[in-house]
């Protein structure tokens, strides 16, 4: 067992299991900590495979909400609440599929993600203070699938762009936190597929894959449950500050 990997997997779990739900966007924590910690053991898989831990967590953490739209599939509300899901998964998916090669170009350059760590900054500030007339629900839904799709931008939060742009849009606190989380499993499931087959899978690492993977369900789960007790605090704007100290100190040793 090789336990300084085995360290550097325990440490980039956390990270990815916190920063995929905490507003602080993952997928930039991941290049930042890759790159300080010199972990280049085929990156690629393991990045899935904490994606994998992290999508086990919102199946796990709304199971009863995934269940209770299963269960009452014909009711109005439930076929209302999937077709917003359908219909912001669809920029999100047309993004993934013909910008996905130009946006994955950025990941291999850890300085730019600060500036992007600033624009999450910005677009999660005013949700606190900005709040404009909702439009049509399959608008804001499109909107906020749009908002998703270019979060595959290292530095920018998914889920601080989508429940920031929820807030926005007066979808309201409890609203946004269940859209953004539970519109974040079709994108999980289609970001693992369009990459799946270009995993240079090797057996020797399927402990570490699975440790990972692990790690990553944990801490996601114990992500949510304190991110919500902070939404219904409505102290979400917080996490601004965070990214405007992390943002700066990127740019500063990357630059």
């Amino acid at each position: 067992m090789d336990l300084t990997l085995l360290l550097k997997i325990f440490l980039l779990s956390f990270v990815q299991g916190v920063s995929e739900f905490f507003p602080i966007s993952s997928s930039g924590h991941l290049v930042i900590f890759q790159e300080l910690i010199g972990f280049k053991t085929i990156p690629l898989v393991y990045d899935i495979f904490f994606h994998i831990g992290t999508l086990i967590s919102v199946l796990l953490y709304f199971f009863k909400d995934i269940l209770s739209i299963a269960k009452g599939i014909r009711e109005k509300e439930n076929i209302q609440f999937i077709s917003l899901i359908i219909v912001a998964s669809i920029p999100t998916g047309m993004i993934g599929l013909f910008f996905k090669e130009q946006l994955e170009g950025m990941f291999t350059k850890p300085g730019i993600v600060g500036y992007f760590l600033l624009a999450t900054a910005f677009i999660i500030f005013i949700s606190k203070f900005i709040s404009i007339k909702r439009p049509n629900i399959y608008v804001a839904a499109f909107i906020i699938g749009l908002f998703q799709g270019i979060a595959i931008i290292p530095g920018l939060s998914r889920s601080g762009l989508t429940i920031s742009v929820g807030l926005i849009l007066s979808m309201g606190f409890i609203f946004s936190f269940r859209f953004s989380f539970l519109l974040s499993i079709p994108a999980i499931i289609g970001a693992l597929i369009l990459e799946i087959d270009k995993v240079p899978f090797d057996g020797h690492h399927i402990f570490y894959l699975l440790t990972g993977t692990v790690f990553s369900a944990i801490f996601g789960l114990i992500a949510l449950y304190f991110l919500k007790k902070i939404i219904l605090k409505e102290k979400f704007h917080y996490f601004s500050y965070y990214c405007v100290f992390a943002g700066l100190a990127v740019l500063l040793f990357f630059n």
